[in-house]
């Protein structure tokens, strides 16, 4: 079990000493009073800080928390999260508002409908004040594949959050879970986990007692009872609740001019949020007769209703029966959209050629709910509506066709020349005005549904689209866990269309896979991975220019496999070392033969940074300059950087700024970020190397401290570089 107090007070040691060596922001020079006040101005190493925080937290607990609430301001930035779209404009559950938990898991268990999510979230704008990070939401069942919910991916989307961006968010487990209890360890928030149905799925936020964990679930167990021993328990509302929210459906019925009737319905209805929504509806295509609660309750009794099932069952009935047949056809086709939630430009296509009319009608009939730019069905519209016929197959195919056709255009606008395996469709050039990357970020989720459901119905070739599609925005926001699943899905569907043939196809899946599995450290698997595709590769029945391309990447693969190997290897790093050496040329040497200058350039580069980790700075440089016969654009850039190193490394400050220099400048006006971090290390060991030790202190602290807010491992590779300097 994580000992949360002991992750805190190292993380507040890193910080604590930055603030300490010079770095005097507004919130950093808070916290370096507090550490001056408490354990004097001494230069001590960030071990022995560590053990003082520690000590002090562990004996003055308003030292704690006066130092806990600083580190989670900073954190803050003074921002507050925005309220979450959708809460209610009344209060649900009154009674439980009025003294609502402040830290530690609460329970709120109730039937479907019972109102758990929109009660969390009044607790959660109730105690806002003592939480400067807000909060955030995670739908936990979201992220679940039949009972089983993938515990990483539920701390990806809590640092996400959280506003770590994605591409800084460790690929590995062990590197996620140490950035996890970083970042969480360091603010103070309530998070809101819906849907939860096993104490696992809270655990993991359960250390952190600082914080409030609101979760939400609608079958009790015993191991989430020894979570929290007084849940919520849920039935329905108050009565003054209920009525404002019966109102807020029907609100051209005076329900106070029928007060008895009104609350005869609400006992009817079970006083539960997802009957009384239904009934508000329905009783609201009445408001023009009169008495229409009376009529409504006359009906219920009359008809043998006298309970909440039969009353929703009710509403709904005549919910649907007041729809126009069209509408009520494209209700019964979004249940079946995959992950149930849509865009309207999604849903349109979705729906087919009159998807724009019909889909504004089921908007405007109160048939779903709303969360920014994205829709889904209500949970009990969803539910009737899936029982209904309709021909959910047709409409999947063509929401598969706009998703691939949409994400292959964006591949393509990228760079229409790179080396690509599946099949290219015919397709209209990218013409939708967002930013194409942005677009496939924020519909990342639907893809992977969209690819799920396709691999289910055998549409092997759309699979390998996508997953082929998708590779470029992987690469450059480094989104290699989400994309596991859906490489894993394109081997399968490669494999089916090779039919045991060998396949180009199949070998540029499989090296995708090998790569996911690296990047997340699982090493044996990537090794069968890539060497499959080497064999793979050796034979495959395709032009010999092509087929020396598809090695060269195979090549390329396997070296970056030994040079991410090296990296967690120390004992072994020589070895490793000298294999990823050995496959970049193998690279160099094809693509020699066909002169592929763009992958030339890529790959002296990159043997030439493996020839630096090993300690050869003068045969580096030989391939810099290599390099830079063939380098364009970006890689250009990147070659710079490398070249910088060299120069360091030869002790030759003077070049290796200048090289920096034009590296940095570049690759501002390209916009690459990715890179940013890199060209800020090299700066702070060029001050270093010119004798500037102030201005490298100060380097190497700016960075501390913006690792340290994304909860990174590489602080602490910023601090042993801080420490040398003294």
């Amino acid at each position: 079990m994580i000992d949360a107090v002991e992750v805190f007070s190292t993380e507040a040691a890193k910080v604590l000493a930055t603030a300490l060596v010079g770095r005097v922001d507004k919130g950093l020079g808070r916290l370096a009073s507090l550490a001056r006040a408490k354990f004097g101005s001494g230069g001590a190493s960030v071990a022995d800080l560590r053990e003082q925080v520690l000590t002090a937290c562990q004996e003055d607990p308003a030292f704690r928390a006066e130092l806990m609430e600083a580190v989670a301001v900073l954190n803050a930035a003074g921002q507050r999260a925005p309220a979450i779209e959708g809460v209610e404009p009344f209060f649900n559950h009154a009674e439980h508002l009025r003294a609502p938990r402040e830290s530690g898991i609460c329970l709120i268990y109730g039937p479907v409908g019972s109102g758990k999510t929109e009660l969390a979230r009044q607790i959660a704008g109730l105690v806002r004040d003592r939480f400067p990070g807000g909060w955030i939401e995670i739908d936990v069942a979201e992220l679940r594949t039949g009972a089983v919910v993938d515990l990483a991916l539920v701390k990806r989307q809590a640092l996400l959050k959280l506003g770590i961006p994605s591409q800084e968010i460790a690929t590995d487990d062990a590197g996620l879970d140490q950035q996890f209890g970083s970042v969480l360890a360091t603010r103070l928030f309530t998070v809101i986990l819906d849907n939860v149905a096993s104490a696992r799925e809270v655990e993991i936020f359960r250390p952190f007692r600082m914080n409030l964990v609101l979760a939400t679930g609608s079958v009790r167990t015993r191991d989430l009872d020894a979570l929290d021993p007084a849940p919520i328990l849920l039935g329905g509302l108050e009565n003054q609740g209920a009525r404002e929210m019966l109102a807020y459906y029907c609100p051209k019925v005076r329900l106070d001019a029928e007060p008895e009737a009104a609350d005869a319905l609400l006992e009817m209805s079970g006083r539960m949020p997802s009957a009384i929504r239904e009934v508000g509806l329905s009783l609201a295509r009445h408001s023009g007769e009169p008495y229409p609660v009376r009529g409504m309750v006359a009906y219920y009794q009359e008809n043998g209703i006298v309970d909440v099932e039969g009353v929703i069952k009710d509403a709904l009935e005549q919910t649907f029966s007041s729809l126009a047949p069209e509408t009520r056809e494209a209700v019964a086709l979004l249940a079946g959209f995959p992950g149930h939630w849509f865009t309207e430009e999604t849903a349109v296509a979705y729906l087919g050629p009159e998807g724009k009319k019909v889909f504004d009608t089921v908007v405007s009939s109160m048939l779903t709910e709303k969360v920014g730019r994205w829709y889904r069905l209500t949970a009990l519209v969803s539910q009737y509506a899936a029982k209904l016929p309709a021909d959910r197959d047709t409409a999947f195919l063509r929401l598969l066709s706009h998703v691939r056709d949409l994400v292959v255009s964006a591949d393509l606008a990228e760079d229409p020349t790179r080396l690509r395996e599946y099949v290219v469709p015919s397709i209209a050039p990218w013409t939708l005005a967002e930013n194409r990357f942005e677009w496939l970020h924020q519909h990342l989720g639907l893809i992977t549904e969209v690819v799920r459901a396709a691999a289910r119905r055998g549409r092997h070739m759309e699979v390998c689209q996508l997953a082929g599609a998708l590779e470029v925005l992987i690469t450059k926001r480094w989104l290699w866990r989400e994309y596991a699943e859906i490489s894993d899905l394109a081997v399968h569907a490669a494999a089916a269309l090779a039919d045991g043939e060998p396949q180009a196809l199949y070998a540029r899946t499989l090296l995708m896979r090998a790569k996911v599995w690296f990047l997340a450290r699982s090493f044996e698997q990537a090794d069968a991975d890539l060497r499959q595709a080497w064999a793979l590769a050796q034979v495959v029945d395709i032009r010999p220019a092509r087929r020396d391309r598809l090695q060269s990447s195979a090549a390329e693969f396997r070296a970056r496999f030994f040079e991410e190997r090296a990296d967690t290897d120390p004992a072994e790093r020589a070895s490793l070392l000298t294999h990823a050496e050995a496959w970049l040329r193998k690279s160099i040497a094809l693509d020699e033969q066909h002169d592929h200058g763009y992958a030339l350039g890529i790959h002296h580069r990159m043997l030439a940074s493996v020839l630096i980790k090993a300690g050869r700075p003068a045969e580096a440089m030989a391939e810099i300059e290599q390099g830079r016969r063939h380098a364009t654009g970006r890689n250009l850039s990147r070659l710079d950087m490398v070249a910088a190193r060299a120069f360091l490394a030869f002790g030759d400050p003077e070049r290796a700024r200048e090289c920096w220099s034009r590296a940095r400048a570049e690759l501002k006006d390209t916009g690459a970020d990715q890179y940013r971090w890199e060209i800020r290390e090299i700066e702070a060991r060029i001050f270093a190397a010119e004798g500037q030790p102030e201005s490298a202190r100060a380097a190497w602290g700016s960075l501390i401290w913006d690792a340290w807010r994304l909860g990174h491992p590489r602080t602490n590779e910023y601090l042993t570089e801080l420490e040398s300097l003294r």
